[in-house]
């Protein structure tokens, strides 16, 4: 796995280009990532996606502290809301995905070249939605 930060999301940004694609990405990565936190707390208010932490400190430390604000925020959220939520935003995250890339991108996901991308998203997304540049 690469640790050039700025060429992975370089990368997967060309994947992202249109204004539509943008937006639903910022709607659905949010959701997907909001439910894999959530499953990931497996009877335990740490969820085990935490682990995942290391990696973006390791990219960029203001990635790494946007995400470890996300799942933690996502993790208190999960605690107090019925686990069907997490299901209903895991599918309406990725019919935003999907939606995005078929309706306006025209272009396949990013993570069908490069599974390091189901990485790279969440952390571009947030860092575009926080007004970061990579670097």
């Amino acid at each position: 796995m690469s640790l050039d930060y700025r060429a992975l999301s370089a990368d997967y940004a060309g994947y992202h280009t249109t204004p539509g694609n943008r937006a639903c990405h910022a709607v659905g990565i949010p959701l997907i990532a909001y439910a894999i936190v959530a499953w990931s707390r497996v009877g335990t208010p740490f969820p085990i996606a935490a682990l995942l932490l290391p990696i973006y400190f390791l990219w960029d430390w203001r990635v790494g502290a946007l995400m470890t604000s996300f799942i933690a925020v996502s993790a208190l959220v999960a605690a107090r809301v019925p686990g069907w939520a997490s299901w209903a935003a895991f599918l309406a995250g990725w019919a935003f995905q999907f939606a995005g890339h078929a309706v306006y991108e025209k272009k396949s996901p990013a993570f069908a070249k490069n599974l390091t991308h189901l990485l790279v998203g969440p952390a571009w997304v947030a860092t575009k939605l926080a007004g970061l540049r990579a670097r």
